[in-house]
């Protein structure tokens, strides 16, 4: 064979290779999509049948923000701030709506709230295993190999954290980033690295960019091992273009950056001015979620924890941070762990160094969930700013996924077609059976036929607050769930938040008086707090609160939500509050009233005989912008934490506008970056006059 003709060839193989896997493609796809969505109807049939979850942070943290979000959407408004949460967040910023993330833009906006939030949980689970088993196939693995990992990491990590929303989001994308890795290996086809652009950015733009962090974290060293140290057929190809490779594969997580920066600059902002602003200071504890060494062993006995609930915060000692069942769980199953005995000695995986790589990245990513190596890691940016070492197990799981599902294509290679389906249907079957029966015990959520936030539109409360003519703020017990009837509801509870709901010297007085009654100091607080109502769950005593009865009986949504079936809720008026508008020097003959309140505009009439200062018991934030009478005037803090203007005296209207700085810059450099992209995706494979060209100076010309 001559040069020419053996360079031809290598020039063609590693398109052939594609096209002649691609093949039967459609058969193993239609298969794995059908296992896929399958798989969903056996954990969440009650969520497809139009059920929903209650439990854990469902009702005190995601459902509030989805509520809004969807309001407003419905409204015809993309809101940029949630008015409702508190005296007001920036919504983009916060880390739980993912405003700009696709998936949540469609559901919200065309479905009602508990279907959407269905829907996007159950199409996660979907592509989670999909992705899983396209990344098995793209190793050269068998359709039973890439089942059998699906199943393992999708449903061995997942379903315990059902009430953590972002988990699910979040760790769909991560296998999708490594097929797009090995894609690009095999083919070098600059699609893929384009792709892994849009993989790692749909991993940010949730807004919970935990597990985006893992994942790059993950590639930074998965990228350069496969090219230096497991090799294969793909990646010696690569030798000559070694460094350029890695450059690209840098430059499509730069620009991964840089299509999310619409969500990240706007997150950036609040980080800076939140509770977690200072590192190990105020209510954040990076250590929070690690997994106790000693519960490790569930993997190997989980009968010797899950049928229990653990209290895995007993004998850590003074100084630990706490975790919990959820976020301390890690478990791959039984038939997984005996898959992966027999295979290391029967050296299934060992001879493979693209396994071995992984086996290696996952054996770390598991010394690092105790929160053993934080003393050294909370000083480093990512490791310092997120909670939960337990997270890492992520790529634990999706490690022995992988190696297991290998293990069993090796265990039956050479059986008998028959007898490989029957043991391959029973070791999938057990292990589904595994995995329900676990994700039962260890959760913090359940499925109810008719979840409560269906039930918002027979709420009593939200008839009485529409019908009070203002805008209500409620003092109660359950943080940001009162919400989901359409009001503002004091305190709160965030895990990023602006820093003015942490602060002691701003926040009521402690403890606070849910049980007890208010003291002196407290029912000042609440007043200079524009808080008009108070939601209780029990009676308040007359004497001692300043408050008018307005209504008790059961409400269709906070009841169930709050789990009180056979006891009335109390809901009072709170007497002597300033509302959402006071006067800095108040006379009789003023008046303010708010005309439009919409999630990113306020806009009120005032009038006052005297120069005066009309404050909005409302967040001050960077953004907020005042125009007085058409004209842009001058905002202040006021008692560090509410807005402020100053207006002659007179007839005035005065205009709030929520105008982010931080999200134009980060639309813009998104869209930029989009721009760059598209085009350079025109000009590798779109133009065909180009294409034609490329083609050209390819072909080989014979001696």
């Amino acid at each position: 064979m001559s040069k020419s003709s053996k360079k031809s060839k290598q020039k063609t193989d590693a398109p052939q290779s594609e096209t002649s896997s691609s093949q039967s493609a459609p058969w193993f796809t239609g298969l794995i999509l059908i296992s896929a969505v399958g798989l969903t109807w056996i954990f969440w049939g009650g969520l497809w049948s139009g059920g929903g979850l209650i439990g854990g942070d469902l009702y005190t943290y995601f459902f509030p923000q989805k509520s809004f979000f969807a309001d407003r959407l419905h409204a015809g408004e993309f809101p940029l701030w949630n008015s409702n949460i508190g005296h007001g967040v920036p919504l983009v910023a916060e880390s739980q709506t993912g405003a700009f993330y696709p998936f949540n833009y469609f559901a919200y906006r065309f479905l009602p709230v508990n279907a959407a939030y269905n829907f996007v949980q159950i199409l996660h689970y979907i592509l989670a295993f999909v992705f899983t088993a396209m990344y098995v196939r793209r190793l050269g693995y068998s359709l039973i190999a890439a089942l059998f990992a699906g199943l393992v990491y999708t449903y061995g990590w997942f379903p315990s954290r059902i009430c953590l929303e972002w988990a699910i989001i979040g760790g769909a994308w991560l296998p999708l980033t490594l097929w797009c890795v090995e894609s690009f290996f095999q083919t070098r086809l600059w699609r893929y690295p384009i792709l892994l652009c849009f993989a790692l950015a749909m991993q940010i733009l949730p807004g919970h960019f935990n597990l985006a962090f893992i994942t790059q974290l993950m590639l930074l060293v998965y990228i350069p091992a496969r090219i230096w140290f497991s090799r294969d057929n793909a990646t010696e190809q690569l030798k000559p273009r070694r460094r350029s490779t890695v450059i690209l594969l840098l430059l499509a997580l730069i620009a991964a950056y840089g299509l999310s920066a619409v969500q990240l600059g706007p997150t950036w902002e609040l980080k800076q001015l939140s509770q977690r602003a200072e590192v190990g200071e105020r209510s954040h504890q990076p250590g929070y979620g690690h997994i106790p060494v000693w519960y490790l062993s569930q993997v190997v006995a989980p009968w010797a924890w899950y049928p229990y609930e653990v209290n895995l915060d007993a004998g850590l000692g003074p100084g630990s941070d706490a975790t919990n069942q959820v976020e301390a769980h890690l478990y791959f199953g039984i038939a997984t762990v005996l898959l992966l005995i027999y295979g290391t000695f029967q050296k299934a995986w060992t001879g493979d160094r693209r396994l071995v790589l992984l086996a290696i990245i996952g054996f770390l990513a598991l010394l690092y969930t105790p929160g053993w190596f934080l003393p050294l890691t909370k000083h480093l940016p990512g490791f310092s700013f997120f909670t939960g070492p337990g997270r890492y197990g992520i790529v634990t799981t999706f490690a022995v996924a992988v190696l297991a599902g290998v293990c069993l294509e090796r265990l039956v290679m050479n059986w008998n077609k028959m007898i490989q389906l029957v043991v391959v249907s029973l070791v999938c079957l057990f292990t589904i059976a595994d995995f329900w029966i676990v994700s039962r015990y260890v959760t913090y959520a359940a499925i109810i036929p008719n979840p409560p936030i269906n039930q918002v539109e027979k709420s009593a409360l939200r008839k009485i607050v529409n019908e009070y003519g203002k805008p209500v703020r409620l003092f109660a017990p359950g943080a940001n769930l009162p919400t989901l009837i359409g009001v503002s509801s004091t305190p709160v509870y965030l895990g990023i938040g602006p820093e003015q709901y942490f602060d002691p010297k701003l926040t009521m007085p402690a403890p606070l008086p849910f049980k007890e009654p208010a003291t002196p100091e407290q029912i000042e607080w609440l007043r200079k707090a524009g808080v008009t109502h108070i939601l209780s769950q029990h009676k308040l005593d007359l004497n001692r609160w300043p408050v008018k009865p307005v209504w008790s009986d059961f409400d269709a949504v906070i009841n169930p939500a709050w789990g009180r079936f056979d006891e009335p809720l109390y809901f009072y008026e709170l007497e002597g509050s300033r509302g959402r508008l006071a006067w800095t020097h108040p006379e009789a003959n003023q008046s303010a009233t708010i005309k439009t309140y919409r999630a990113n505009e306020i806009i009120i009439e005032a009038d006052t005989p005297t120069e005066d200062t009309l404050i909005l018991t409302d967040l001050y934030y960077p953004g907020w912008k005042v125009y007085v009478d058409g004209q842009p005037a001058e905002g202040e803090l006021i008692e560090g934490m509410y807005r402020g203007v100053k207006l002659p005296a007179g007839k005035h209207e005065v205009i709030w506008t929520y105008q982010s700085g931080w999200f134009l810059i980060g639309g813009i450099i998104s869209c930029v970056t989009l721009l760059i992209i598209m085009t350079t995706a025109h000009f590798r494979f779109w133009n065909p006059i180009l294409s034609q060209m490329k083609n050209r100076t390819m072909e080989v010309k014979p001696d």
